[in-house]
């Protein structure tokens, strides 16, 4: 290591954001921690909906680049492309939806900045999931829905695309 590079400790580390990019390897912040399981299981769930009606190449694992200028490329929770990319593109263009699941850490940067921006670069819907009220709102450039309880949230993007905020925000079953 550099003797000139401050190394990073595990207290800094704690400090990053939910979904930024870096591991802590020996002082060196390398790729990105894991999300909370809830965090995890509710885009699964979302991204789950989204294959059943357009299929897996449409609706890539997680995390896909999404370039907004040169100084943004953000990582949203859940995209559903327009259509298919090159396996080896690490940008997949402007999605026709983009889907941010909020944690305590990321709620300000997902509703503020990266809402607005995904919506200005052309994407059609954002969606912002919110667990800790248990709401999903549907974000476009003409303004905005927020659906809770068994009030489906409804997809003028992608026709049929609907979830039902009591269902995704049910607990995991457990197994006996």
């Amino acid at each position: 290591m550099d003797p000139m590079l401050a190394a990073y400790t595990r207290a800094d580390y704690d400090r990053l954001p939910e979904g930024f990019p870096a591991q802590l390897i020996d002082g060196f912040l390398v790729k990105e921690p894991a999300p909370t399981y809830g965090h995890g299981r509710i885009a699964a769930r979302i991204r789950a909906q989204l294959v059943a009606l357009v299929g897996p190449d449409l609706v890539p694992d997680t995390p896909a680049d999404v370039a907004i200028d040169e100084h943004n490329v953000f990582q949203p929770d859940v995209v559903l492309l327009r259509e298919p990319v090159p396996d080896e593109a690490r940008d997949v263009g402007v999605p026709l939806l983009a889907v941010e699941v909020h944690s305590p850490s990321t709620r300000g940067l997902d509703r503020g900045i990266k809402a607005e921006r995904l919506l200005e670069i052309g994407v059609e819907e954002v969606w912002l999931v919110e667990p800790a009220t248990k709401t999903i709102e549907v974000r476009t450039l003409a303004g905005r829905t927020i659906a809770r309880g068994s009030e489906p949230a409804v997809s003028n993007a992608l026709p049929g695309f609907r979830l039902v905020p009591a269902a995704l925000f049910t607990p995991p079953a457990t197994r006996h």
